[in-house]
Formats: structure tokens, C-alpha cells, sequence
């Protein structure tokens, strides 16, 4: 059923972070989350994933939306993937008549990203670019064939840290942040401390495969 308050959506808790343009399998059991995901497959409408964390809910999450079933089994469950759309600011967590066997709705306020300071071209530029070099670097280490840059139309930072596992507190702090550069400079600065370790492993196993071996 579409929410009457275009600003009241159902909410998903979930161990992880949804980004927008972000597709993600998930497996449904819950019976609760049953009946959201039919809903939403009935109704077309959004609904928001949000980080839980022991008893915790993030304070920032991202709607979905229903792409696939990919499967549905005999008793109810299925595997689907969703899509993420829209950020949004939990306003209140409105009370289910019954928590165990509901599921929660929200009041929230949706957001994008500010306008950008006016900084010169050049040097956007460069932020982009050293991102995107430092990732593919990261990939040609981690051995990932024929790396290439993600697509889609979403900020170059959704889609560098959708890509890689890089954990859900890095994927969770961008998401709130509201400055395309200052995601992109964050998401540098983890990448030029993870190389190096990624560069010693290699250096590692390279030396363990050559081992024993003449030239």
C-alpha cells in the first residue's frame, strides 16, 4: 500500500550499507520483511535500509527499490536484488503495534549533496583522477581481471567504494557526507594506506611461489 506521507517509508535494518545505484542481493526469511518485500513488490514503492548495529540503528540510510526476485521458495522466503535510490535523515522510528512481528516505518527527511564550493575545475579534476588511479592500482593488486572503472550515473565515490568491500563504517560515513570532493578525499586517503599492504602481501606471495624454484 503507497504511504500517504511521502516522507513516511517502511524500514529495512540491515548489517549493512545501501548506497544509491548500488544493486544488492539480499535473502528474505523474516516473516515481517516477507510481507514488506511483497508490498513493495505489489506497490512499486521505496523502502529504506538502514545500518543496525547491536541494538542501534545509523541515523542516515538509503531507500530501495525491488529490481529481481530472483528466487521464491515453497515457504516464502526469496532471494532478491534491490536497488539503492535516495538518502534520507531518520526525523522518528514510529512504534509498531507489535515489534516482533511488524515491521518498523519512519518519518525522514531526504537529502542530496550541497552545492559544491566553487573550487577551481583543475583541481577537481585532480581528485577525481588520483581516485580513480589509486583504485585501479588496488585492483591490479588484488588480482581482479581486466580492471576497469564502474559504471552508472551516480558520484564517482558511490561507485569506487560500491565496487570493493572497503567495510560498512567507510561505506557508512560517505553515504552521509554531502560533498562529492571531500567523499573522493576520503576515499583517497583509505586507499593510499591499504596499498601498501596490499603491495606487501603480493611482494609475499610472489616470493613463496618462487620459493625453491631456479632460475
Amino acid at each position: 500500500m503507497t504511504n500517504a506521507d511521502a516522507n513516511v517509508i517502511s524500514l529495512f535494518p540491515l548489517g549493512l550499507v545501501a548506497l544509491p545505484g548500488e544493486v544488492i542481493p539480499l535473502h528474505i526469511f523474516e516473516p515481517r520483511y516477507k510481507r514488506l518485500i511483497g508490498e513493495a513488490r505489489e506497490s512499486g514503492d521505496e523502502f529504506g535500509i538502514v545500518l543496525q548495529q547491536q541494538d542501534a540503528v545509523a541515523e542516515c540510510g538509503c531507500t530501495a527499490r525491488l529490481v529481481e526476485v530472483v528466487e521464491e521458495f515453497d515457504d516464502g522466503r526469496l532471494n532478491i536484488l534491490v536497488e539503492g535510490r535516495r538518502r534520507f535523515r531518520l526525523h522518528e522510528i514510529l512504534a509498531a503495534a507489535d515489534e516482533g512481528e511488524e515491521y518498523l516505518r519512519a518519518r525522514v527527511a531526504f537529502f542530496d549533496d550541497e552545492t559544491e564550493d566553487e573550487e577551481p575545475g583543475d583541481r577537481v579534476e585532480g581528485i577525481r583522477d588520483r581516485a580513480m588511479t589509486l583504485f585501479l592500482r588496488m585492483l591490479n593488486l588484488m588480482e581482479v581481471k581486466s580492471p576497469r572503472p564502474p559504471g552508472g550515473d551516480q558520484p564517482l565515490s558511490f561507485r569506487l567504494v560500491a565496487a570493493v568491500d572497503l567495510g560498512v563504517a567507510l561505506k557508512q560515513q560517505l553515504l552521509e557526507l554531502t560533498s562529492e570532493a571531500e567523499r573522493l578525499t576520503t576515499l583517497i586517503t583509505v586507499m593510499e594506506s591499504l596499498i601498501p599492504r596490499l603491495e606487501l602481501r603480493r611482494e609475499r606471495e610472489e616470493a613463496i611461489r618462487g620459493n625453491g624454484k631456479g632460475n
